[in-house]
């Protein structure tokens, strides 16, 4: 695999932890709500940074995780992810 299918490879796999994780995390804080509920107040946007910033502690165990096995090219990409999640906190917190 080339190095840009790499680093997009990383990319989406830092993206789809995120978004995993988050969901488990609210999931598992709020029993009550459904799947439905979840993507409910993703659109109104009231949770979508605190739950998104948790869910980023997953992304930084697989960026080690890749550098262990030694595949550099995926790591930029979880990285890279990473900072797209954190621009996205930013823009939520700040400007919304």
């Amino acid at each position: 695999m080339n190095g840009r299918k790499q680093i997009y490879l990383g990319i989406g796999i830092g993206l789809l932890t995120a978004f995993l994780i988050s969901f488990v995390v609210f999931l598992t804080s709020n029993p009550g709500f459904t799947a439905a509920d979840y993507f409910n107040i993703y659109v109104n946007g009231k949770l979508l940074a605190p739950i998104l910033s948790v869910a980023l502690l997953g992304n930084l165990g697989l960026f080690f995780l890749f550098i262990k096995l030694d595949r550099d090219l995926i790591s930029k990409g979880i990285l890279a992810a990473t900072m797209i999640c954190g621009l996205l906190i930013f823009v939520l917190k700040f400007f919304t």
